[in-house]
């Protein structure tokens, strides 16, 4: 993990937003060109959610599960290097795809 100051322009936090799944993971290349995946985290309702201190650049691969189904869905999602802010959104909610 890297602090904002180290990865701010070398990466981005992922927020992910689902439609089927309870919580997801993502998994890609980091600020050190390392490949790594976050915790498992809840997606509970409709907002945006992520684990702070994980920062990818480039595409990461999104894993959701559904807690009562166990069915798991994935999408792609393309990270910049460099943005104004910190974060970037991923929504597999609105096409219903995670």
């Amino acid at each position: 993990m890297a602090t904002p100051a180290q990865a701010g322009t070398n990466g981005q936090q992922v927020a992910v937003s689902t439609w089927h799944s309870d919580k997801a993971r993502v998994c890609g290349y980091n600020q050190n060109d390392t490949y790594a995946c976050t915790p498992w985290f809840s997606t509970p309702g409709s907002g945006w959610y992520g684990v702070a201190g994980y920062w990818f650049k480039g595409d990461v691969f999104i894993t959701g599960v559904n807690a009562v189904t166990g069915a798991a869905r994935h999408v792609t999602c393309n990270i910049p290097k460099s943005q104004s802010g910190d974060w970037t959104l991923c929504d597999g909610r609105r096409h219903r795809d995670l």
